[in-house]
């Protein structure tokens, strides 16, 4: 390999961030307190969370919409829980709370409808001094929309798989992209099922948007997505992506 090119991959895989899934989860239970902060001071750049509301209107951290899967014994559908009820659970607040103030940043899945946005917004308003430090990701549009139309100043990206979930066809990246433009937002957020390439990356970033992809746990992946220019890549295991990277 020629040097140039060398040190042009090199300096490509160095910055692409390094998103821990829902904390650091192959170590520590997942969307939890523990997670979060293992996965700083384990050197990850930023962590991955996911929200739902409350009956009573709090934002908490869990990525099913009921505590059936993360909390055996337990079947306690979120929204129609109150907070008090749901006492195993951090709170967006309480999450957010473990981020240093020097770097990373969390990247928020809404994982409920646009319902969940006035709630969002009082939580996040109190931190637009650190805008830098707050990324906001869904697969549902109008979740996006609506977040970004709230929260204009922090970045918005639109979560997809590479085929549609009820009828299973293939979806069209350049229709993904046209959409993600009409609506507002700031990147794209794809899933490994998608056929990803430099060519991929370019013409994502030709739009104007960022590219990030979820979610890669197997080192020699890691050091290939690395090569493609994306701006991030969302694993279980930050300092296993951290080494592949080093």
């Amino acid at each position: 390999m020629k040097p140039l090119l060398f040190l042009l991959l090199a300096m490509n895989a160095a910055a692409v961030e390094i998103i821990a899934h829902r904390g650091f989860s192959a170590k520590a239970p997942e969307n939890t307190i523990e997670a979060f902060e293992l996965a700083w001071k384990s050197g990850a750049d930023a962590c991955e969370l996911d929200i739902h509301l409350t009956a009573d209107g709090e934002v908490v951290v869990i990525h099913d919409k009921d505590t059936k899967r993360t909390f055996p014994g337990e079947n306690k559908v979120i929204a129609a829980s109150k907070l008090a009820e749901l006492s195993g659970l951090p709170t967006l607040a309480e999450a957010l709370a473990t981020m240093p103030a020097e770097r990373g940043r969390f990247v928020i899945e809404i994982k409920t409808g646009a319902e969940i946005v006035p709630a969002l917004v009082k939580v996040l308003e109190p931190l637009q001094p650190r805008a830098k430090q707050l990324v906001i990701i869904s697969f549902q549009r109008d979740s996006c929309i609506a977040a970004k139309k709230a929260l204009p100043w922090i970045p918005v990206l639109q979560l997809s798989g590479s085929k549609d979930k009820k009828t299973k066809q293939p979806i069209d990246l350049t229709e993904v992209i046209a959409k993600a433009k009409a609506d507002g937002l700031d990147g794209l957020d794809l899933g490994a099922d998608w056929a990803w390439s430099e060519a991929m990356v370019a013409q994502i970033h030709a739009a104007g948007l960022t590219a990030v992809v979820y979610t890669i746990n197997k080192p020699a992946d890691i050091a290939r997505y690395a090569k493609l220019g994306l701006d991030g890549i969302t694993t279980d295991d930050p300092v296993m992506a951290k080494k592949v990277l080093e």
